[in-house]
């Protein structure tokens, strides 16, 4: 019996019209392909009647990158097969996979691998059932990108399929391209690139060999200025023993604290961890990879001298090992954007406007406590209600608005608006792992020069003539 590739979008399918973000688009028709080959079908159907394509994966991004405004959605969460691993000449380990595998199903299958030392992925982000591709496309990038950076360095090559058809493999360092005055690798093109060039149908993964030893440590503050001071040093100081690390650095304050222990209740697995004291105001927690036991200790013993040296309660500190136990930490830390989420969407059950407002900006020259400080001011001048954690690397925080109506909702939006502007004067990032989507486009549009925008829309124009990739993210198309 032949397969039914493309359904009309009914009741079933109402899920797939939204994202983590809340936002909602719509669509017309819906497809599940397995392989390139129906990939091919479908796009041949929809160019006969100019219909528009929405590539989609896990529905986990906070944008709306894959939400539909329109047209066709394209979900590749049935293309999650791993194809191929080899160790190359240079010693490099190399994973190819299908774009709509699940991160916790890529950890499995990295897992299995038949090696001689455990291998992992570096770019870790805290949602398990994110996709790969849609990892790839919108530039996520998990708590440790403070030791191994950015995904694009762990991302050799895709398998793209155009709009005209035609398959191509892109290795990194393949062909260079210009962009915005500069040179550009192609394959950086599609990474970040939210879908919108064409669809990436299988990437080739660099694995690195997984540290032997991996510690975690959460210091607790009761004093604001104790945790700036703390974090300023920790930025000043170099912490690297024989090979070992930090490498991750997140910083929590209050509100998250509470918004995370307020959903204990649907997540089962933070009721094994002990409740907060509500004296105190943030929390750091910090991650130390390396492959010797000593030269980890010899770090965390730094940490706690220096944690305790700004009033930090060694006794209250939680400090684990191994990968069960870090495994929880990773879950407390993810519970803090899970937490927004699900206050987001009560109150749209209250006003259907209501979308999640973050940001995703990173100000790496800017003071570390004065940036909170500025934007716990300009939260209470407006009477919101908000809260922030994210990587301390970078200053890269996200102040998740948690409004109370619709009316605090628009205020929430306007400080977001105002922030991107004052990031972009101080050259500070917009976007820095969410990507753009529907839901920052506009002040996006507001804070990047029109000449950026304009080399987007050239470079929309070559890869994609016929603009039937992902309507809507970035610029109106």
């Amino acid at each position: 019996m032949k397969r039914q590739l493309i359904h009309e979008i009914e009741e079933r399918y109402m899920e797939y019209l939204r994202d983590e973000s809340k936002f909602e688009g719509s669509a017309d028709s819906i497809s599940f392909p397995e392989n390139e080959e129906e990939i091919l079908k479908i796009i041949n159907e929809m160019k006969k009647s100019n219909t528009q394509i929405t590539i989609q994966g896990g529905k986990t991004g906070i944008v709306g990158c894959g939400v539909p405004l329109r047209g066709h959605i394209l979900n590749l969460s049935n293309m999650n097969r791993v194809k191929e691993f080899e160790k190359t000449e240079l010693g490099d380990y190399l994973l190819k996979v299908e774009s709509g595998i699940t991160l916790l199903d890529l950890k499995k299958a990295i897992n299995k691998l038949k090696n001689h030392e455990e291998l992992f992925w570096p770019p870790d982000p805290t949602e398990s059932s994110a996709t790969i591709g849609g990892i790839a496309s919108c530039g996520a990038r998990g708590i440790s990108s403070y030791l191994y950076g950015d995904t694009v360095k762990y991302i050799e090559g895709a398998r793209v399929v155009s709009s005209d058809g035609t398959i191509r493999e892109i290795r990194r360092g393949d062909e260079v391209i210009t962009f915005y005055g500069h040179e550009k690798d192609l394959l950086d093109l599609y990474l970040g690139g939210e879908g919108m060039f064409g669809i990436m149908t299988e990437l080739t993964l660099r694995l690195l060999p997984k540290p032997l030893e991996i510690w975690g440590i959460s210091f607790f503050f009761e004093n604001k200025n104790d945790v700036f001071d703390f974090i300023g040093q920790l930025k000043e100081e170099v912490l690297n023993v024989d090979g070992a690390s930090i490498a991750a650095l997140e910083y929590m304050d209050r509100a998250t604290i509470d918004g995370i222990q307020g959903v204990k209740e649907v997540m089962t697995k933070l009721k094994e961890l002990p409740d907060i004291d509500s004296d105190i105001s943030s929390m750091v927690y910090i991650e130390i990879h390396g492959m010797k036991e000593e030269a980890v200790e010899k770090i965390a013993e730094a940490l706690m001298e220096m944690a305790m040296s700004f009033n930090s309660d060694p006794d209250r500190a939680w400090a684990v090992s191994g990968d069960t136990e870090i495994e929880k930490m990773r879950i407390f830390r993810h519970a803090a954007a899970e937490a927004s989420n699900l206050f987001i969407e009560k109150k749209r059950l209250e006003d259907s406007r209501i979308t999640k407002l973050g940001t995703d900006m990173s100000l790496d020259k800017e003071c570390f406590g004065s940036l909170i400080s500025k934007y716990e001011a300009d939260i209470e001048a407006e009477g919101l209600n908000a809260s922030i954690f994210g990587h301390i690397a970078g200053n890269h925080l996200h102040v998740n608005i948690l409004p109370g109506s619709y009316d605090e909702y628009k205020k929430g939006y306007m400080l977001l608006e105002k922030w991107s502007e004052e990031a972009a004067k101080k050259d500070g990032r917009i976007i820095t792992e969410h990507g753009v989507g529907k839901l920052k486009k506009p002040m996006f549009l507001k804070s990047v020069p029109k000449e950026y925008i304009e080399e987007l829309r050239r470079l929309k124009s070559i890869y994609d003539p016929n603009g039937m990739w992902n309507p809507g993210n970035m610029f109106e198309n």
